[in-house]
């Protein structure tokens, strides 16, 4: 194999396969990237073995071929070279690096050592999106999420097909996040589709898609235990968690006894100059003001003080008072765009944090007391 690839190309590729290069003691292998040059396309794959990513690079192919080098070596060279033009070939296993000033040879693999990526073969039924949608369905909802060895369905991001939308959701017991993508921002061959994609899968999509275009389109394919998503220049192929969502619709509230209507910036500002006094428990209580024109934040620690701060509202509803876990509060008011936001309460039960021009984000919180 000989080819001749730009360090920026090579380093972007790197950024994106990174975090999928294992840490397994017990198979060193996977500390390894595989690149291939076939079919005048240079590839780049990294896996753990539950999730591989593909990427394809631009650059000149003058001998096709195929090596495994480690990647922790191949990464430092690259970041600290001074060339722009980087040529890889590959002679008797050995891998060597060259510029114009540089030159290192590495010892190489066995290709046959290397995990052979899964292919999808449902390949005739797929969903096509477009790029920046998908991203924000994503950001919308993964801050909801958290890994879990006893309840493994909660591990990840459900995502269904209804009628009109391409739903997103995904819970952690305390608080729960959904994101609905219109009819007209997707197209799908499914009739039906139900699955729970990993915590780690959705975060390197996420990564991914941060590193290329909105515009471009988004293929997802599914099969019984995997899933594929692919654009033109990468692909990320993961297992599926098996399991069953929790039935969430019955946890958002149908109906809200009072609405607080508040600047968005504001609020966030002060909950992260309350919060500083919450302590280890995170707590801050929120409580609506004699005249219902403002809420209140306090929060206290025995050892460190205690502090307050007041912001103004739109009160529609009774007086309330709250209190939540700051940093689920917080995370909560980040998934909105927009200048308002509306925190509905209920004397019981769960929170909700919505805005008002658009009811295509949901995002609920249990408090810890009411």
């Amino acid at each position: 194999m000989k080819l001749t690839i730009l360090k920026n190309h090579l380093l972007k590729a790197f950024s994106v396969e990174e975090k999928v290069i294992g840490n397994n003691t017990n198979l060193p292998i996977l500390k390894n990237i595989f690149l291939e040059a076939k079919e005048k396309k240079i590839i780049l794959t990294a896996t753990d073995l539950e999730l591989a990513i593909q990427y394809n690079l631009p650059g000149k192919i003058i001998k096709e071929g195929s090596v495994v080098i480690p990647f922790f070596i191949i990464n430092s060279i690259i970041k600290n070279l001074t060339s722009e033009r980087v040529n890889i070939e590959e002679k008797e296993k050995k891998i060597i690096l060259s510029t114009d000033n540089y030159e290192a040879t590495i010892q190489g693999q066995d290709i046959k050592e290397f995990p052979i990526i899964p292919l999808i073969h449902n390949t005739k039924q797929c969903i096509k999106i477009i790029a920046i949608h998908l991203k924000e369905a994503i950001e919308n909802v993964i801050g909801a999420t958290q890994y879990s060895e006893i309840r493994p369905e909660i591990s990840g991001i459900f995502i269904k097909l209804s009628d009109e939308n391409l739903i997103f959701a995904a819970t952690d017991s305390f608080r729960l996040a959904e994101k609905k993508i219109k009819k007209e921002y997707f197209q799908s061959t499914f009739e039906s589709l139900s699955v729970i994609i990993p915590l780690k899968t959705a975060e390197e999509i996420l990564r991914t898609l941060n590193n290329q275009s909105g515009e471009e389109t988004v293929e997802v394919f599914i099969d019984s235990n995997q899933a594929l998503f692919k654009t033109t220049n990468w692909q990320i192929v993961s297992r599926l968690i098996d399991g069953k969502f929790p039935e969430y619709q019955g946890v958002i509230p149908k109906e809200i006894k009072n609405e607080a209507i508040l600047n968005r910036q504001e609020f966030i500002s002060a909950i992260k100059l309350t919060s500083s006094f919450s302590g280890r428990t995170q707590d801050i209580s929120i409580k609506t003001g004699e005249n219902k024109k403002f809420i209140e934040l306090t929060s206290s620690d025995s050892s460190l003080g205690e502090n307050r701060c007041r912001v103004p509202i739109k009160l529609k509803g009774e007086r309330f008072s709250i209190t939540f876990n700051w940093r689920y509060l917080l995370e909560g008011l980040k998934i909105y765009k927009t200048e308002e936001i509306i925190l509905g309460t209920n004397p019981l039960g769960p929170a909700i944090v919505k805005n008002q021009s658009d009811n295509s984000i949901i995002y609920v919180l249990m408090p810890i007391k009411n």
